[in-house]
């Protein structure tokens, strides 16, 4: 029981550092969902053109939203790992919606055959990014600073040296890595375990709080 007890704290503790090395490579504002309370982080380290990227916002994201995020239970952050030249330009473009990104991931994601193949691609993420009602001048200037692009690229450059990310999607659930596609079903099992983690570790600070006084 010892033990098991003592594992567990382990693998608690062991989350937690990573949960800190992992906000501590962030500088910039998130691209987040939920309460910055919630009991579970989920970070997605994505690329914009990268295919099963593709299904889980389209086919999994909803469903975590409406069950989770909603409800303050899960706060969903997504950090960009851009895996081709067009997923820089797109990472670039979200970042560039200031206020909007994530309204903007979320239109370069669901029109992606509009943009990720177009000759003349910042022109098409300008239209993106019109249609969402963002000023074109404002949002052109962003684009064309390479700073704008510094910022990405040094990003991932840090989850790939501190996190150890490798590829896309890959997933932090409470210091927990996860890589690879996830169905709904299978992502849904992993914030349950995650939920019952923090509401675990909850209890043994209420444990511990209550003997020491």
């Amino acid at each position: 029981m010892k033990k098991q007890l003592f594992n567990g704290y382990t693998a608690a503790l062991m989350g937690s550092l990573l949960m800190a090395s992992v906000f501590s490579t962030f500088t910039h504002a998130e691209i987040a969902l939920g309460e910055a309370q919630a009991p579970v982080t989920v970070i997605e380290y994505g690329s914009l053109t990268c295919d099963y990227c593709v299904r889980f916002h389209r086919e999994v994201l909803p469903s975590v939203r409406a069950q989770h995020i909603d409800n303050g239970q899960v706060r969903f952050i997504f950090r960009h790992y851009p895996t081709s030249a067009a997923a820089m330009r797109g990472a670039v473009a979200a970042s560039c919606a200031g206020d909007h990104s994530y309204q903007m991931l979320d239109q370069l994601f669901t029109s992606i055959k509009s943009w990720a193949q177009a000759e003349e691609l910042d022109n098409a993420l300008i239209e993106q990014a019109s249609a969402i009602g963002l000023n074109r001048t404002t949002f052109r200037a962003c684009l064309n600073d390479p700073q704008s692009e510094r910022s990405v690229v040094h990003e991932q450059q840090q989850a790939f040296a501190e996190l150890g990310v490798r590829g896309t999607p890959t997933f932090i659930i409470n210091g927990l890595m996860v890589t690879g596609i996830k169905n709904s079903a299978q992502f849904e099992l992993l914030i349950q375990k995650a939920l019952k983690g923090a509401t675990s570790s909850t209890t043994r600070a209420d444990i511990s709080n209550t003997h020491q006084e």
